[in-house]
């Protein structure tokens, strides 16, 4: 007796469940999930596996978009989402309001809007002002709001405010109100005295050096409020001066320097670094050093002899300056005659002894030794 036999199915490669189909290696659950995810690609909006529509780009979810933020909408049906269906359906109960026609939700009780409803506060009626006798609103301690404006005691009465919000008030704050209230108009004391109200609650330190290095301005200016606390600081042994007019002098320095041409800037720079090397060594020595005006008038004048130089002259370099140069740079300007040689002729002894030449009268040692003038004429016999 022949018994017949059946082909033996082969088991998915993916889940061992029996395949059906003689050309396939997978069962029908596993070959229908391998289509599907053939079909998906990466959404740009949320980056899940999803199938992409052909409009947008994006998938089902992501495409579904509310038309007034853009925010995803779940829900097929809604063209909006959530939180602008909500106000859309507020800006639909509002009505228009008979008092004062704007929109807004009207009460039963009075027909009108919230804003419109609620009562306000009466306002206090003019009294006889104690300062001027006039009837007016009264702004405080019996005065008008003129009065109360010019009123002495504004400053002393915000210190107090302010000792009362301080957890540990400065000893020296009474004595700050009485110095600002005693040089500056009352607004500006009560201004000053806020602001430092500002410095003394923050969380940095309240020593004095600390507070008056917080209170300067970035800039060119350190502030009234800055000047005004230099002065109470250092005029009570409290604090250091502060640096600030160091600082605008190297800044006006540097400006004068920089409008130097290229070619010309090295030594008028290096001029300016030897005259604050004196001027640093006249102060250690105890003598008289020169000033800041000094200094910057003799760098203005270096600045104008170079601009001539390139501008008029064609010269580029200070080693080709003459003294006819010199002397129709001085002719630009009659009266300042005498005092443009005076910061010439340093700078030309400077920029000999830098190159190693001594300064003689020479016309190959580059700018030549300029006439002498009697500044002081001898008398007629």
């Amino acid at each position: 007796m022949v018994i017949a036999m059946g082909k033996k199915q082969r088991d998915c490669i993916m889940c061992g469940a029996p395949v059906g189909y003689p050309d396939r290696q997978h069962c029908c659950w596993c070959w229908l999930r391998l289509k599907e995810q053939a079909a998906k690609m990466a959404c740009p909006t949320c980056g899940k596996d999803r199938v992409l529509q052909v409009d947008t780009g994006c998938c089902i979810t992501c495409s579904r978009v509310c038309e007034q933020c853009g925010h995803p909408v779940r829900a097929a049906s809604s063209r909006l989402c959530g939180v602008c269906r909500r106000r859309a359906d507020r800006l639909a109960a509002q009505q228009p309001c008979p008092h004062c026609g704007r929109p807004g939700f009207l009460r039963e009780e009075t027909g009108w809007c919230g804003h419109c409803s609620r009562p306000r506060q009466a306002k206090q009626p003019p009294r006889t002002c104690r300062e001027c006798g006039q009837d007016r609103r009264h702004a405080g301690l019996g005065l008008c709001s003129a009065c109360w404006q010019k009123h002495p005691g504004r400053p002393f009465i915000r210190g107090e405010h302010l000792r009362d919000q301080l957890a540990n008030p400065p000893a020296w704050l009474d004595d700050f109100v009485a110095h600002v209230a005693s040089r500056f108009c009352v607004s500006r004391a009560c201004g000053l005295v806020t602001d430092l109200g500002r410095l003394l609650q923050d969380e940095h330190s309240n020593s004095p050096q600390a507070l008056l290095e917080r209170s300067r301005r970035p800039g060119r200016s350190m502030g009234p409020f800055a000047r005004a606390l230099e002065n109470f600081f250092t005029h009570r042994g409290l604090a250091l001066p502060t640096n600030q007019v160091e600082r605008l002098a190297a800044g006006r320095r540097k400006r004068r320097i920089d409008a130097v041409p290229d070619s010309l800037r090295a030594a008028v720079a290096a001029f300016d670094a030897s005259r604050m090397r004196a001027q640093d060594r006249a102060r250690r020595a105890g003598t008289r050093p020169r000033s800041h005006h000094t200094l910057e008038t003799a760098l203005g004048i270096l600045r104008d002899l170079a601009l001539f130089l390139t501008e008029h002259r064609g010269k580029d370099d200070w080693a080709l300056a003459d003294v006819h140069d010199i002397e129709a740079f001085l002719a630009t300007l009659p009266k300042a005659r005498k005092r443009r040689p005076a910061a010439v002729l340093p700078f030309r002894s400077l920029a000999a002894h830098r190159s190693g030449r001594p300064g003689t009268d020479s016309d190959s040692e580059g700018v030549e030794r300029l006439p002498r003038q009697n500044t002081h004429p001898r008398p007629a016999a």
